[in-house]
């Protein structure tokens, strides 16, 4: 008994089949091609630091301690104005002590003992000439050698001793009183020009401090403009830096681009190729059931004997 068996296969049009063999040949070469080129994707990059911020680096690292030689000198100043403080205090010990009284004898004149002498002498002279008066006056009144002219001539010795004591006390005293006067105002004077002194001393002192803090006050202001500068460099650095990053992620980016470039007109043809409808045919093939060999002796036996009885009936032999 013959069995036949139908088969359906659905196929694209053959052309359509070549170009997408085509396509599988074109991807396999040009993938092993990247393969034995070593191609990869292109690598990510950072942009190295900028110029400015390189030149931020450097004035940092230039400026750590730049302060300090300024506040060694301020440091400095200081301690002057510390020292000229304590010598200024130092300066007015004493200004409040009392006066001495004994003092004016370094401001006695010493050529005061002459000039009392003098004076003296003068006021003798014009004694002894008064005396002379007196005698004269006795003699032409006939009195000479009396008691009243004794008498007169005392009198005029005592008046000449009397002016000569009370000038000499007159200008001792004038001389003390000048002396005193003179050493009192010394000594005021001295005070004063000792507080005075210290004062000075005092206000150069504070200047010394306030100059020392001063300079040390430019070490801080240079510390701070130049972080300033590092702050601006930095800043600006950073635009410069940003700048060459995004050039290289572009760059980066159409190599990208171009390495899948390929890929992507592959899978477009792949797309195309995909979306082409397909055709069907019907295959039908026939068997026939298998015999064994001693049915096929048998029936060729028989057909042996049938064909040679019909020979037979035709008169064949």
């Amino acid at each position: 008994m013959t069995k036949s068996t139908q088969y359906i296969v659905n196929r694209q049009d053959p052309k359509i089949e070549a170009y997408r063999l085509g396509l599988l040949d074109d991807t396999q070469e040009f993938i092993s091609g990247q393969i034995e080129r070593g191609d990869a994707p292109p690598d990510y990059q950072i942009a190295d630091l900028s110029p400015s911020e390189q030149a931020a680096i450097a004035a940092g690292q230039a400026g750590v301690g730049a302060y300090q030689p300024y506040l060694n000198e301020g440091s400095a100043t200081i301690g002057m104005g510390s020292d000229a403080m304590a010598a200024g205090i130092a300066s007015l010990e004493g200004t409040g002590a009392m006066y001495d009284p004994e003092s004016y004898q370094n401001f006695m004149n010493p050529y005061e003992d002459q000039v009392i002498q003098n004076a003296l002498a003068d006021i003798q002279r014009q004694g002894d000439l008064a005396q002379q008066g007196v005698r004269s006056q006795a003699v032409a009144a006939g009195a000479f050698g009396g008691s009243r002219g004794q008498l007169a001539e005392s009198e005029q010795a005592r008046n000449t001793m009397q002016q000569q004591a009370n000038t000499a006390a007159q200008m001792r005293a004038a001389g003390f009183q000048n002396a005193q006067q003179a050493a009192m105002n010394a000594f005021e004077s001295g005070m004063g020009r000792q507080q005075q002194l210290g004062q000075l001393t005092g206000q150069m002192a504070a200047g010394l401090g306030s100059l020392g803090i001063q300079q040390a006050g430019l070490g801080e202001m240079g510390t701070s403009l130049n972080t300033q500068d590092i702050n601006n460099l930095m800043t600006t650095g950073a635009l410069d830096r940003g700048v060459d990053q995004a050039g290289l992620d572009a760059l980066r980016l159409t190599n990208l681009q171009a390495y899948t470039q390929p890929y992507q007109q592959l899978g477009f043809l792949s797309d195309i190729y995909s979306g082409t409808p397909t055709g069907s045919s019907t295959l039908t093939a026939a068997s026939a059931p298998q015999v064994s060999p001693f049915q096929t002796t048998l029936g060729l036996g028989i057909g042996t004997l049938a064909a040679a009885s019909g020979a037979q009936q035709q008169g064949l032999f």
